[in-house]
């Protein structure tokens, strides 16, 4: 912990009190709670960037928060009345905001109905509290279009430089035979990062922008960059080339921070230099002419996002169709099927709420909020994470309930006792890990709660009561009602990813056809990108899962790079057809789950025969393609 995050933990704690007082003052007490949500919310959200559609995304934020007003409205007249509208609210909150490959956005507003449940209010009262919701709703977008208004442009530049950076002290690592694997993550994180942006920046959740478009470009090259400097030998030439790549690197860091007519011919001249010194000789090696055609890419990017006017950064060239893989289902085109997370994780929820507020209304349970709260901590997409939310919420009360039982019993005064809390809410942005975080948020909870009635004991014991209850309901229901596991989360990742290759397959060989879809090879890398940042965090948390991805998730960028090499260079017509066969063959072998060494094994003889640069270029892309697609046991 340094200076910097202190001051900038206080800062934000100070903004979010502030902004919960302020929302009290003008809503009423009984709508403070929906100020903690809408902060809650506007902080969770500026992860995603919603400024590309601003007034659609406003009214869908306000419809749904005049949802769950009125849905907790109605829950509160009468609990048979109540059962349907849960189950329902639930349903929609849980199904439309968590997300295959993203992380979910579910727990602000899901935790805002069930504050709503545990603050209800008359009909007189209603309409300035759907006004706070509305407000609510407001508030989310008028900081997205704060931060998030130019987030790509603000932070693309600076990701790139931290990749040219990053591979500038790999390939000193690499020079001194040194261990870079924090060096591989950091630059994946930042590809996935620009990655990320350029998702959210999309039109109709497709179409690319121009600048998304040149973003996209540029972490295309230096991943392969990155990957290609994994396989550089110790041969004479492929070692100078490392001296190269640095220099043409530092050039492009560097052209990020100039002027657009100095960085545009500084770039140019780095790469020409470089590309003489090889030109002259016909006998490099493919690691050698690969790096060159990635380099070059890298150089015709950047000089292409530089060239970039400004009021071209957000257009969007819809010259395609969206293809129907791309198109949005129908209600009766979802796929019936209770494997699905969103649905599991769904059905789940809101039947864990609506159980757990009816046995609330029905037994009239004192503080059965808080059963409720716990329903909602601890039902996860994932059967795994349960069961360790679980365990530490169990424990975590009981702690907390024993430090804020203590405390309370030495410090009686309101102004004390006060103090202790707001320590506790400052001390909660420090602490990430869920089982240290809920024993703050324990004692925050009984603390407030014991200001108001001062029975500290009373509502430790009642608190306990419930977690434990919302706890063993949780317990039942997620092992009982659509279990969805580690394993069942890592097959359908597989299946999806090899889905996304055969889909980026297809999209090659119909670029070789001339009908080839710009936008959709790039949607489709961004999505194995996902996928593979997805399985990553499934293997860190599951007990049977464990070492690195397979090579499988390498192969979308060497799909890209072929991709862009077709639509770069004049492909003569014989290279056509053999790309063409050769693509077919693979797709083919992948739809019937066949191995691909027979495939790899030709095209291994094939490079040792080929004269022509170009064919062999071509060629070690598709070897490398099918080499990373079958299995280290068959190659």
């Amino acid at each position: 912990m340094n200076k910097k995050t202190i001051i900038s933990n206080t800062i934000l704690f100070v903004v979010i009190v502030a902004f919960i007082i302020l929302f009290s003052t003008v809503f009423g007490k009984e709508n403070t709670l929906i100020g903690v949500t809408t902060i809650t919310a506007m902080l969770m959200l500026l992860e995603r960037d919603l400024t590309n559609n601003p007034i659609s995304n406003t009214l869908k934020l306000i419809l749904l928060n005049l949802a769950i007003g009125i849905a907790a409205f109605l829950a509160d007249m009468n609990m048979w009345l109540a059962i349907p509208v849960n189950f329902t609210i639930m349903i929609v909150i849980s199904y439309s905001l968590i997300f295959n490959l993203r992380n979910p956005l579910y727990l602000p507003f899901s935790l805002q109905y069930l504050f709503l449940l545990a603050t209800p209010v008359g009909l007189p009262e209603m309409p300035l509290r759907l006004v706070s919701l509305i407000a609510g709703a407001v508030g989310i977008m008028v900081l997205q279009m704060v931060v998030n208004k130019n987030k790509m442009a603000k932070n693309s530049y600076t990701k790139i430089q931290a990749i040219c950076n990053a591979l500038v002290t790999k390939i000193d690592k690499i020079k001194s035979e040194e261990d870079h694997e924090d060096l591989d993550k950091q630059i994946a994180a930042d590809i996935s990062t620009i990655r990320s942006m350029i998702y959210d920046k999309r039109e109709e959740d497709f179409y690319l922008t121009e600048e998304g478009q040149k973003n996209l470009n540029l972490s295309a090259s230096l991943e392969r960059i990155n990957q290609l400097l994994n396989k550089v030998t110790k041969d004479e030439t492929e070692h100078e080339l490392l001296n190269d790549t640095i220099d043409f690197l530092q050039a492009a860091a560097d052209s990020l921070e100039d002027s657009k007519d100095v960085t545009i011919r500084e770039i140019n001249d780095s790469f020409s230099h470089i590309f003489r010194k090889y030109k002259q000789d016909d006998s490099h090696s493919l690691i050698v002419l690969r790096m060159l055609n990635n380099m070059d890419f890298l150089r015709d990017s950047l000089v292409s996002l530089k060239s970039l006017e400004k009021e071209h950064v957000n257009i969007v060239k819809k010259m395609e169709q969206i293809p129907a893989k791309f198109q949005r289902l129908s209600l009766f085109q979802v796929p019936r099927h209770t494997k699905s997370i969103k649905v599991s994780y769904a059905v789940r929820m809101a039947l864990g709420i609506t159980i757990g507020s009816f046995l609330v209304d029905y037994f009239h349970l004192q503080d059965g909020r808080w059963m409720l709260f716990t329903i909602l901590s601890v039902i996860q997409p994932v059967y795994e994470l349960s069961k360790r939310k679980m365990r530490d919420r169990i424990f975590a009360t009981v702690i907390g309930a024993i430090i804020v039982t203590i405390l309370f019993t030495i410090f009686q005064g309101h102004t004390a006792r006060t103090i202790l809390i707001l320590i506790a809410g400052y001390l909660m942005s420090y602490i990430k890990e869920y089982l240290y975080s809920t024993i703050l948020v324990t004692f925050s909870a009984i603390g407030a709660a014991a200001l108001i009635t001062g029975t500290t004991e009373i509502l430790t014991l009642n608190r306990i009561i419930m977690v434990i209850s919302g706890v063993l309901l949780a317990l039942i229901i997620n092992k009982w009602i659509f279990p969805y596991k580690m394993e069942d989360s890592i097959r359908d990742l597989e299946k999806m990813n090899q889905d996304t290759i055969r889909e980026m397959l297809q999209e090659v060989h119909q670029k070789l056809q001339g009908t080839g879809n710009d936008h959709s090879i790039k949607n489709l890398l961004i999505i194995a990108n996902m996928i593979e940042n997805r399985m990553k965090l499934n293997k860190q948390v599951s007990e049977k899962e464990s070492g690195k991805l397979g090579s499988i998730y390498l192969a979308p960028s060497a799909i890209y790079e072929l991709y862009c090499w077709i639509d770069k260079y004049e492909v003569s017509e014989e290279t056509r057809h053999f790309l063409s066969s050769t693509l077919q063959d693979i797709t083919n072998h992948l739809a019937k789950g066949q191995s691909l060494k027979t495939t790899v094994d030709r095209l291994k003889q094939n490079l040792k025969i080929s004269p022509d640069i170009e064919e062999r270029l071509i060629e070690s892309l598709l070897f490398e393609v099918a080499a990373q697609l079958t299995p280290a046991s068959d190659r």
